[in-house]
């Protein structure tokens, strides 16, 4: 009878050689195809000067982790407003804080708004800006899933298994 003895330091060893580099490949695709679909727009704050923060596309990124059971890529963004634009949104109303006014650049808002209490006309040199308390804003219903899609493909591809985990806030504006 023959006894075989595992060297598991030496198997564990031969298969990450193998799946290290084929996993960072592939992490590395899906992080490009993320950036790729990623919306590259200028966002704008109610008083029409650029956000402050980093834009979406810039700061999504990738964490790799390789320990004895399993070699892992996670791609995604910190940023607040990324689960938003992946997963979409619903109707929401939007209210001004502090007492200050809404502040919005609205072209067509002369033909669209009468002109009451609590609303005036912004000034036609700057641009059309209207001031709100609050505004019912639609939601976002065409969500970009600039991290699935980029991942079903090259993933599958590639002959992994595909997972993708929930967004972790439990209501999106």
């Amino acid at each position: 009878m023959a006894r075989i003895r595992w060297n598991n330091h030496q198997i564990i060893l031969t298969a990450q050689r193998f799946t290290v580099p084929l996993v960072r490949r592939v992490g590395q695709e899906v992080l490009i195809g993320a950036r790729h679909l990623a919306p590259r727009g200028s966002h704008l704050s109610g008083s029409g000067k650029a956000k402050t923060g980093e834009p979406l596309s810039p700061s999504i990124h990738m964490n790799m982790t390789v320990n004895t059971i399993r070699v892992s890529s996670v791609v995604g963004s910190r940023v607040s407003h990324a689960a938003t634009v992946h997963q979409g949104s619903k109707a929401h109303i939007i209210r001004s804080k502090g007492g200050k006014m809404l502040k919005f650049r609205w072209d067509r808002g002369d033909f669209l708004v009468a002109a009451r209490a609590g609303r005036r006309r912004g000034n036609r040199r700057t641009g059309q800006f209207h001031y709100f308390m609050r505004v019912r804003h639609p939601g976002n219903k065409h969500p970009v899933r600039y991290l699935t899609i980029p991942l079903a493909m090259f993933g599958r591809i590639n002959g992994f298994r595909v997972s993708t985990t929930a967004v972790n806030r439990t209501r999106l504006p």
